[in-house]
């Protein structure tokens, strides 16, 4: 009696085959089932923080405006200075690109910095950085991944005073830029020219001036020179496989307005929310 109540205690003490494989089953099941929501809930957050940081880059923009009379600097020396962005590509041995701040040690001290402050990490956001690293695999850490309105520019000038601006919602102030060259559905070109400074051209010529910008109808269709990108409301694989191919993918990307908000645009909003002065 006593070997039969120890053979049946073994019993219960494991798992047969069988059962291993069906607890396996269905384990994989419900991991094909909540993966998704889990990658939608993670992207969903990055797109949270991503808003965040415009936001931050809004209130920098009241402030430096409120001490420079309504004027706006050059974006391409919004994060890094002139000097530093030298010093990087001597270092570099050619061009300038987001990475190279931070292969060489080199820190941000653009016109926006000292505004920025403690929120310096406000310059990434988390899903532009994994599509940048899939693009260019060899490079290091962007030290940014935002850009900014060159026609909002007071060095040029071009649209040299923030007051000029006659709709400031939907004029941008920052945003995302594509990173590679996309082809619309019809196979035309959408952008000539893709991320690897903090100034977005949606049009850009060496002569431009604020009459150059008023010949510009914002209902003009691409090719543009920089478009906004498409970052957000998308899966990691249909990014990715839109910039393999060369498409779009019909996600968004984020931008803040002259007045603060922050909000969802596509490549074919870049022109209208550009030219701030029709």
């Amino acid at each position: 009696m006593s070997r039969q109540r120890g053979i049946t205690r073994h019993k219960l003490g494991g798992f047969t085959l069988i059962e291993l494989l069906v607890v396996i089953s269905i384990i994989a099941v419900l991991m094909s089932i909540l993966m998704p929501a889990l990658q939608r809930a993670r992207m969903q957050a990055k797109n949270v923080q991503c808003k965040a940081n415009l936001k931050s880059y809004g209130l920098v923009m009241q402030l430096y405006t409120a001490d420079f009379e309504d004027r706006l600097p050059e974006s391409f020396t919004a994060i890094y200075s002139w000097e530093t962005i030298r010093e990087g590509m001597r270092l570099a041995g050619g061009g300038w690109n987001p990475s190279i701040p931070g292969e060489y040690n080199l820190r941000p001290d653009g016109t926006y910095i000292p505004y920025l402050q403690a929120n310096v990490k406000s310059n990434i956001c988390s899903v532009f950085q994994d599509v940048y690293h899939r693009k260019w695999a060899g490079r290091g850490k962007p030290g940014f991944t935002y850009s900014f309105n060159w026609w909002l520019n007071a060095d040029k000038p071009i649209i040299p005073k923030i007051t000029m601006v006659k709709h400031p919602s939907r004029t941008f102030f920052a945003g995302e830029e594509c990173v590679w060259q996309a082809n619309d559905a019809s196979g035309k070109r959408v952008n000539g020219a893709i991320f690897n400074d903090n100034s977005l051209c949606t049009f850009w010529s060496a002569s431009a001036s604020l009459q150059w910008v008023q010949g510009f109808n914002p209902d003009d269709p691409p090719p543009y020179t920089d478009v906004f990108g498409e970052y957000h409301r998308a899966s990691t694989r249909k990014i990715y496989s839109a910039m393999d191919r060369g498409e779009l993918c019909g996600g968004v990307s984020n931008t803040v307005c002259v007045d603060g908000s922050v909000q969802e645009v596509t490549p074919f909003d870049t022109l209208r929310y550009a030219i701030g002065i029709k």
